[in-house]
């Protein structure tokens, strides 16, 4: 059946509805939703009771047709569902929308049905849309197999809506018909038996009028193929922007290590998104402007945004809502500023954002959008304007040539631009005529979304442009279970990571010995299998130098040991170098129950669970992607160095957690949770200076 098998069931070359009633309102739907599309193909009604269903005589089986069936769509009761599969399959369909519910959403009951018929339709070699879903809408093939009226959009390419709730599909297409935004597929996943949310969106990144991808997910089911997904997408320069809601618990085990209190699903999945470009969004609205401007606008160059209104106002809210998303609003050239002068009136002032006034004559506002849009630092030109005229009564001579005069340039310019509208508006077949005809690039969801798009756009466009990257090398497998903190740092010496030398003393006199070896100011800290946390409970002594200071610091961390756990194994203690002052940061590893292995990665130390300033991606990392995470932090500015801590040696460090990460792979399954915190840098210098190992129980 392959990967192609989801394009196959969104181009059907014929169809047959199984359920089909004149009683059915959405046999009537589909029906009148195919009819309207112009579906070149045939369709055949089937009923066992035979008669007629929406002015056609109807079949009483797919078998009684004498023709081939390429697509199944089935609007039968769940207990008929396995019949009619059947009598489908005989006729050589290889695709079926099980628009039908009363599957797994009803309970343990629907879903053993639902496993059922799955399994049935792998027997019979039939893939599957659903069950309960709403169906699937092909505008470019003018297949629309969908159960509600559908709005078709003025341009038949764009955006392609795959959602896994039918009634915000529903909303996504409406709303998409008021905006006008260009829509290529709508496609409601339902229960996912079989094709999931993934698998429809690699088919329809094949599809040449797809330029982006608009995702609703509550769950995602198939983890690795979200990932390949994403991958794909990049591969393709397609952008893909999720809305995903919801929180699937996590019990983390890891409760022994600050790793577990900064690892939950939600902020996994945010860093999935970072780490594969795609674009998380928070709202519906916010999703397709999203999804719209980034499909029409391409990747963009690194640069900021250009700003060019009629009104100061709108000018400062501008700056401000793109401040809010970290846009840049970069400023002009001597030489625009200058060439502004001779066009915009004299009280006006040439900046960016720039306020046109309502004196400016269509000429001056094409030459005026052709300046700005010219700017070397600007890569994407926003036009809040006057509205495209939704009436008649709206209908001006002067709004329509400065409308046109902004249609020439901004087709013109040498960056992506669109004029949009103040506020989220309705188009009418007006509007719409009118931005056709002009060509006008026309956003009219609201400055507010626009930006939010943009700040969208360009987040993917940066991570395009800084590819995959190098691969991260294969694990070393590890056999040992470390339970210590020394035990564990050795294993990560065996695998390449940087550690602090340290000598495991049990006695004081063989601390005293590693002293006077070691030389110079130590830290002297507990080895307990059984206490993760040592300074917390005094455990931990720092710049001890000189045999009676390391006497006093034996007897002292041993004895705050035994009064704080009494019930814990004392191995000694680890003597250790003091390192000087640098930067710490945590880079630790545990198990997510859906996604696997996760590496949360920030600033470390005692501080880390208090400022929770860390980035989780997924393993193996790249040293490319542990530069990108850390890049990402609020805290990224200590990595450049600063009150005598020097700037810390990207690539050492880089190198250094990817090691991490590698070694927690070699660790296995067993592995709950890997800790190194911190991990000490200054300048080329990193060293894991403690670890933590928490095993699954009975490991």
């Amino acid at each position: 059946m392959g990967s192609s098998a989801p394009l196959g069931l969104l181009r059907p070359r014929s169809i047959a509805v199984l359920g089909a009633s004149d009683r059915s309102r959405w046999s009537e739907a589909v029906f009148a939703n195919l009819a309207a599309a112009g579906f070149a193909g045939a369709v055949h009604a089937i009923n066992p009771r035979g008669g007629t269903a929406h002015g056609r005589p109807a079949a009483t089986s797919c078998a009684a047709l004498g023709e081939a069936v390429d697509l199944g769509v089935l609007i039968v009761p769940a207990q008929a569902a396995a019949d009619a599969l059947r009598d489908l399959a005989a006729s050589g369909a290889r695709h079926a929308a099980i628009l039908s519910s009363g599957f797994a959403e009803t309970g343990p009951a629907g879903a053993a049905a639902q496993r059922d018929l799955a399994a049935l339709a792998r027997d019979l070699g039939i893939r599957l849309l659903g069950p309960n879903s709403l169906g699937f809408i092909n505008f470019v093939d003018g297949a629309h197999v969908w159960t509600t009226p559908v709005r078709s959009p003025s341009r038949r390419e764009g955006v392609a809506i795959v959602s896994q709730s039918g009634a915000t599909a529903y909303f996504l297409s409406t709303l998409a018909a008021q905006w006008d935004v260009g829509l290529s597929h709508v496609v409601a996943t339902g229960n996912e038996a079989d094709l999931d949310l993934t698998a429809f969106g690699h088919a329809l990144l094949e599809d040449h009028a797809v330029r982006s991808l608009a995702l609703f997910i509550e769950t995602v089911r198939d983890p690795a193929g979200f990932v390949a997904l994403a991958e794909a997408a990049l591969h393709a320069r397609k952008p893909v922007v999720v809305l995903k809601v919801g929180a699937s618990e996590v019990t983390a085990k890891a409760a022994l290590a600050h790793t577990g209190a900064l690892v939950g699903d939600d902020r996994v999945f945010d860093g999935v998104c970072l780490q594969y470009g795609v674009v998380r969004v928070h709202a519906i609205e916010e999703l397709l402007a999203t999804a719209e401007i980034a499909g029409r606008s391409g990747a963009l160059r690194k640069g900021g945004l250009g700003v060019v209104s009629n009104s100061g106002g709108i000018c400062e809210i501008a700056a401000d809502t793109a401040a809010a998303w970290g846009i840049e609003l970069p400023a002009l050239t001597p030489e625009a500023a200058a060439g502004l002068r001779e066009t915009i009136p004299g009280f006006a002032t040439p900046h960016n954002p720039l306020d046109l006034t309502g004196a400016i004559t269509p000429e001056q506002c094409g030459r005026v959008v052709e300046i700005v849009g010219g700017q070397p630092d600007i890569t994407l030109l926003l036009c809040p304007y006057y509205e495209v005229p939704t009436s008649p009564d709206d209908v001006n001579d002067r709004l329509s040539a400065l409308h046109a005069a902004l249609a020439r340039s901004l087709n013109a310019a040498a960056v992506p631009g669109f004029v949009v509208s103040y506020t989220a508006t309705h188009q009418s077949a007006l509007s719409r005529d009118i931005v056709a005809g002009i060509g006008l690039p026309y956003l009219a969801c609201g400055l507010d979304r626009a930006i939010a798009g943009v700040a969208g756009t360009m987040a993917w466009s940066a991570r395009l442009s800084e590819g995959a990257g190098t691969q991260a090398g294969p694990p070393l497998p590890i056999t040992e279970r470390p339970r210590s903190e020394h035990a564990a740092l050795r294993c990560l010496a065996s695998a390449g990571v940087p550690v602090v030398p340290m000598t495991l003393a049990a006695t004081e006199d063989e601390a005293c010995e590693a002293a006077r070896r070691i030389g110079g100011r130590l830290v002297v800290k507990i080895a307990s299998p059984d206490i993760a946390h040592k300074t917390d409970i005094g455990g931990v002594v720092l710049n001890v130098e000189g045999e009676a200071a390391m006497r006093a610091a034996y007897r002292g961390v041993m004895a705050a040991a035994s009064r704080h756990a009494p019930a814990a194994a004392l191995e000694g203690v680890i003597v250790a170098p003091m390192r000087p002052r640098g930067l710490e940061l945590l880079v630790g590893i545990s198990r997510d129950p859906q996604w696997g292995p996760v590496m949360a990665l920030g600033l470390g130390g005692v501080w880390v669970e208090a400022l929770k300033d860390v980035a989780l991606r997924l393993l193996p990392l790249c040293a490319a992607e542990v530069k990108r995470a850390l890049a990402g932090l609020r805290g990224a500015a200590l990595l450049r160095g600063g009150r005598g801590v020097p700037a810390a040696d990207p690539d050492a460090v880089a190198d250094a957690v990817m090691r991490i990460g590698q070694a927690a792979l070699g660790f296995g399954r067993d592995l709950a949770t890997l800790e190194v915190n911190p991990l000490w840098v200054h300048g080329d210098r990193v060293e894991a200076l403690d670890a933590l190992c928490v095993w699954n129980e009975g490991n």
